[in-house]
C-alpha cells in the first residue's frame, strides 16, 4: 500500500490538530497545579512559600526589583526555570512584589 500526497498532508494535518490540543490543554493548567509539582508544594490557591523562596532569591541574584520592572522580573525566572509558564511566573512575580 502506497500513500498518496493527499493522505500524506491529511495526516500531518491531523498530527498537527493533535499537538494542538494537547498545547491549550497544557496552557489551560491551573497555575496553582503548576507550581505545586515544580516546587513539590502542596495545591494551594497562589503560590506557596517555597516557591515565593525561590522566585525571591532568583530576582535578588539578578538584581530585579519585581515592584520597578515586571515583565523583566517575569522574564528572568523563566529564564532560570524554564518550565515555568508565562502565567505561574506572572503570579510568582505578583505575589513577590
Amino acid at each position: 500500500m502506497r500513500i498518496g500526497p493527499l493522505e500524506m498532508a491529511l495526516l500531518m494535518a491531523l498530527v498537527a490538530v493533535v499537538f494542538w490540543v494537547l498545547y491549550q490543554r497544557r496552557a489551560r493548567r491551573p497555575v496553582h497545579l503548576e507550581l505545586s509539582e515544580l516546587f513539590g508544594e502542596s495545591a494551594v490557591d497562589g503560590p506557596g512559600p517555597v516557591a515565593r523562596r525561590w522566585a525571591l532569591g532568583v530576582l535578588y541574584e539578578a538584581g530585579v526589583d519585581a515592584d520597578a520592572d515586571r515583565p523583566y522580573a517575569v522574564e528572568v525566572l523563566r529564564k532560570a526555570q524554564p518550565r515555568l509558564s508565562a502565567s505561574a511566573a506572572r503570579a510568582l512575580v505578583d505575589a513577590v512584589a
